[in-house]
């Protein structure tokens, strides 16, 4: 049997509809999770052109529509010319730097960050534009713009869809020079984000679950936003008591901006609220310990902790990544869950993004990215002097089986040109870089 339609029904109460069926000025529910759709609520009147192409996209055989609450003039006159698209911004042109420079050249002896352009570069452009985009997203949040958290959840969805695929999560990289931003919070939202839902993986959790963990990690310092400058720049061990418990304020903080927003899931707000206690009931602001906190909870409370020591805003207190799982791993059956740290040790392999270590034919480099296939045999940035900073040779020991790593070296044993040309003072951000095609298209639909 046909579904009725608006017009052949009491208008009255919520009817089921076609999404094909749907039109500008009407107010639906989508009457599905969260998670499956990009909007910051499932229930809302339709705008535009875009967000009714965004419906039918979802693959849902039916939504409910409220006449009551529709703008009737408007859904029966149908959808008007959708002025979004004229805004959209176009693709980045393809890079050509150095192009006519290597014309007639020998090739060299190694790859360069140059001729790895089809990845690596496509990468620093999506991960550039995630970082802008990410900045005004938690800039809306804040401010109570529900414009932010629509644009946190389509970002967090394209990562999902990406990490869920073996096929399309490959490789995850950290891209040097790509941190330009003056609130390196943003950083650290997209950096736990990202690795929490690697860690994830490791648990086989399903799409909402990772959606969920994302989600929280992306959103669990928004509460920063409310203490003053100075006091997020600090560290702990340098803050009094008082700022320590003004600091400690961040998760109520944040908890009543996202209030703000009804829509989000129990499951995100209950992450976010636990990701600083402790499985001992050391942490805060509950004491929580033990089996009262979930699996994705202490997910986000070792990601954060790990990102927090790797990428510190004063470089005197900042650990390598080598050490830093140590000291985690020390704590491991105290302050935090061992399997998970033994999770994020299996997601990052022995030799983490930030690493420095020294190859087998004596050159040292920085590991800038892990093959989630090839743990042990990384994308490395090599130190030569000889070459421009601009543009180093890679080893790539996922291709060149010849190469392997020797050892790790402590930043300690690093001569101070070494650290500069491998652009140790700057922050690891991790991302996926491996099918960025997709999420890149993803976009731009």
């Amino acid at each position: 049997m046909a579904r009725p339609q608006a017009s052949e029904t009491q208008p009255n109460g919520p009817i089921p509809t076609r999404p094909d069926d749907l039109k500008i000025g009407m107010y639906v529910d989508l009457n599905c999770s969260w998670f499956r759709h990009p909007f910051a609520s499932k229930a809302f009147t339709i705008t535009s052109e875009k967000e009714l192409t965004i419906i039918r996209g979802l693959g849902l055989d039916s939504v409910l529509v409220h006449p009551s609450r529709s703008d009737s003039q408007n859904s029966a006159q149908g959808a008007p010319h959708d002025t979004d698209a004229s805004n959209m911004e176009a693709p980045a042109p393809p890079d050509t730097i150095g192009q006519d420079a290597r014309r007639g050249d020998p090739p060299d002896p190694r790859p360069t960050v140059i001729q790895y352009k089809e990845s690596l570069q496509q990468a620093d452009r999506l991960y550039r534009q995630t970082v802008a985009e990410s900045s005004q997203a938690l800039n809306d949040i804040k401010n109570g713009s529900e414009a932010g958290l629509i644009a946190a959840k389509q970002m967090i969805h394209g990562l999902t869809e990406l990490l869920v695929s073996d096929n399309a999560s490959s490789a995850m990289g950290s891209l040097l020079g790509a941190q330009e931003l003056d609130d390196l919070s943003v950083l650290h939202a997209m950096n736990v984000a990202v690795l929490s839902m690697l860690v994830g993986r490791q648990f086989d959790l399903g799409h909402e679950a990772m959606h969920a963990l994302g989600t929280a990690g992306f959103l669990h310092d928004i509460g920063e936003q409310a203490l003053p400058a100075d006091l997020r720049q600090r560290s702990w061990d340098s803050m009094n008591n008082e700022d320590q418990q003004l600091f400690q304020q961040h998760v109520e903080f944040g908890l009543n901006m996202l209030a703000q927003f009804p829509g989000i899931p129990d499951a995100v707000i209950s992450i976010i609220r636990n990701h600083h206690e402790r499985v001992d009931g050391s942490g805060y602001p509950a004491q929580l310990r033990g089996n009262q906190l979930s699996l994705l909870s202490r997910i986000l409370a070792v990601v954060d902790e790990y990102e927090s020591l790797v990428n510190t805003p004063d470089l005197r207190t900042t650990m390598t990544p080598t050490e830093t799982l140590s000291k985690l791993y020390s704590n491991a059956k105290t302050k935090f869950s061992e399997e998970v740290v033994v999770g994020l040790i299996q997601t990052l392999s022995v030799y983490p993004p930030g690493t420095v270590v020294a190859l087998n034919d004596h050159s040292v480099g920085l590991v800038v990215s892990i093959n989630l296939h090839a743990r042990m045999r990384p994308l490395i940035v090599l130190y030569n002097p000889a070459v421009s900073q601009a543009n180093p040779h890679l080893a790539d020991l996922s291709k060149d089986q010849a190469l392997s790593i020797v050892r790790s070296i402590p930043r300690s044993e690093l001569t101070q040109e070494t650290s500069d040309y491998l652009n140790l003072t700057k922050w690891t951000g991790f991302f996926i870089s491996s099918s960025l095609k997709t999420l890149e298209e993803e976009r731009a639909a």
